[in-house]
């Protein structure tokens, strides 16, 4: 059986909301395809136990196929619970391991809000000269790596250090489900994900409460709707249902759903974000209505998963009236993303990196 490694510096379970279930995904995709995963993960004392491990199974003539990593959105060197770097080179011990055996390396650099003002704002000055130095020593480092894989190519700009030969584009994934519902009834659409100052969608409710027959099921955590829920509108309707589920207590809502939203405040951040739930959506099999001019709504027009709109409220009304009016345009749509979905799985990104990796080696 082909061997990769896996590597998160991090327990890769426990982590079941946003694009925290990406690592596990991933180690399972690969399984699934047919890998055996050799993996190096955990807290620093696991990583450490598993990489002496690991050198004696070289030694005794393992052969690894390709190695994967799945970075954290912090320092890999404060990822410790108490955030101290108690093992400061086990992981770039590892990289130098894998070089020496010749075993082509990739990994998944998932987030830049480190290179934003913002990030600033949130941790202090202080931290963030320190954060930001361990951030520039690691992209140093990663240029040894054979794939950089980002959400999207529009991110590359952000991430200095590195060799554009190297990068390559690794949106997250979804999985199959059988969610089509009935064409007929009030025409439902479903979000599900974070509201705040960041994340904002004012247009979207205004838009809603306007639009007769329509009904928006917004799920979001109770805490996040609780600090910024007084700045929706709901109107008088009942046709807003604001919800807190998470993990198989979705399922019931996207059965409901004719289509899902992404129609969130343009902001740069999103304009290469890859969200996690747009792919979550087209694996249901829901046409997805994405603000235009995100890479959200790039990535849904040219799959053909749904419709980009411009982010304001009569703008967003008129397509809910379109697909509430012309339920024969969304069974198109409808049809056309479960024709798509398979592109977009997990398995299918697994596929990629081992396409990427295994067939020609390492790429200079």
């Amino acid at each position: 059986m082909p061997t990769m490694l896996f590597h998160a510096p991090y327990p890769v379970r426990g982590r079941d909301t946003g694009s925290g279930v990406r690592p596990a995904k991933m180690r399972d995709a690969f399984e699934a395809i047919g890998y055996d995963v050799y993996e190096v993960a955990g807290h620093g004392a696991e990583r450490a136990q598993s990489l002496r491990r690991l050198r004696w199974d070289l030694r005794r003539g393992l052969r690894l196929d390709f190695a994967y990593g799945e970075n954290s959105t912090m320092p890999t060197l404060l990822t410790q619970p108490h955030h101290l770097p108690t093992h400061p080179v086990v992981d770039h011990s590892l990289l130098r391991l894998l070089r020496r055996h010749e075993v082509p390396t990739g990994l998944f650099y998932r987030d830049v809000y480190w290179r934003f003002p913002a990030y600033v704002q949130d941790v202090g000055r202080l931290i963030a000269t320190g954060t930001k130095t361990l951030y520039h020593a690691e992209l140093l480092a990663y240029r040894a790596l054979d794939r950089l894989y980002l959400p999207s190519r529009k991110m590359a700009s952000f991430v200095p250090w590195i060799r554009n030969a190297q990068v390559a584009e690794l949106p997250p994934g979804g999985e199959i489900h059988d969610s089509r519902r009935e064409l007929g009834g009030e025409l439902t659409v479903l979000y599900v994900g974070n509201v705040s100052e960041y994340y904002r969608m004012h247009e979207l409710f205004t838009a809603v409460t306007s639009t007769e027959g329509v009904r928006l099921i917004f799920c979001t955590p109770a805490e996040a709707w609780e600090a910024v829920g007084r700045e929706y509108p709901l109107g008088e309707t009942g046709r807003i249902e604001i919800v807190h589920a998470r993990g198989p207590e979705l399922l019931p809502l996207f059965a409901r759903a004719h289509a899902c939203l992404l129609t969130v405040e343009p902001a740069t951040y999103r304009d290469f974000a890859a969200p996690v739930k747009l792919f979550e959506y087209i694996g249901h099999g829901k046409p997805v209505l994405a603000t235009a001019g995100t890479h959200a709504g790039e990535l849904v027009e040219s799959a053909g998963a749904g419709r980009q709109v411009d982010y304001s409220a009569e703008a967003i009304a008129r397509q809910l009236r379109e697909l509430r009016d012309d339920r024969g345009a969304l069974e198109a749509l409808t049809v056309q993303v479960e024709q798509v979905r398979e592109q977009h799985t997990w398995r299918a990104r697994a596929l990629q990196v081992a396409a990427d990796l295994s067939a020609g080696g390492p790429a200079r």
